[in-house]
């Protein structure tokens, strides 16, 4: 029975943390390691551990980084709903199988909800209310949206949906979008104009939420994969 209560406790915001400072941590949350430049180092989860720590683990269980006691990093850490904020801390006691972020305070900031942005430049469609059908180009993604090229002009605070696979192994997406920022851009030596779009996801369901971060958190680390292979 003992078992069984520890496992239900995992899922349970830590308590030794003062909710006034902090968000919820929970085991098993997803987060970045990153230099206070932003720099990403690795990306993992967590596993409570005490008072104003934490220890990251690599997402895939392999070998992380070399890390050097004491260094300062930032850990993003990625909430159910895809939302996201920034805790600072150094590294304590470590080994090739986790880190421990000691020292935990609260980012105070705008960059403390930001989202981390995913180059990727996928073709894809996109389909106006009205149901008409147009291709497009998805630059980048993150957890909360998108940067798409089309030719198709859209106003600012209407509404698309998307239609893209991310990742060859993926089913696509099905996504409803947002226009947040339009940026006129003229193609060379052509008439022809493209804009390019800064998109906020809407009405995502938790279970595509939760994917989508698995797919964002793939293509990282086959980003980091390629560095170190250089």
């Amino acid at each position: 029975m003992a078992f069984f209560k520890s496992l239900f406790k995992r899922e349970e915001p830590v308590s030794s943390i003062p909710p006034d400072d902090f968000p919820d941590l929970y085991n098993g949350m997803k987060a970045e390691v990153l230099t206070p430049a932003n720099a990403l180092i690795f990306v993992g989860r967590i596993r409570l551990s005490g008072a104003s720590q934490v220890d990251v683990l690599g997402e895939t269980g392999g070998f992380l980084p070399r890390a050097v006691y004491g260094q300062p990093v930032k850990l993003r850490c990625f909430q159910r709903d895809g939302d996201t904020f920034t805790l600072t801390g150094a590294v304590g006691p470590n080994d090739p199988k986790f880190w421990r972020i000691e020292k935990l305070k609260s980012l105070q900031n705008s960059e403390s909800r930001s989202f981390f942005r995913q180059n990727i430049g996928v073709e894809g469609q996109i389909f106006s209310d009205a149901g008409q059908k147009y291709s497009c180009k998805v630059l980048d993604i993150s957890a909360g949206g998108a940067r798409i090229l089309s030719a198709k002009l859209f106003q600012l605070e209407s509404s698309f949906h998307l239609e893209a696979s991310f990742l060859p192994t993926e089913e696509p997406f099905a996504l409803t979008c947002r226009v947040k920022r339009t940026t006129v851009r003229a193609e060379t030596a052509s008439p022809m104009k493209k804009y390019e779009y800064g998109c906020q996801f809407v009405d995502v369901p938790p279970r595509e939420q939760e994917r989508l971060l698995q797919v964002i958190f793939t293509l990282q680390r086959k980003v980091l994969q390629a560095r170190r292979d250089q």
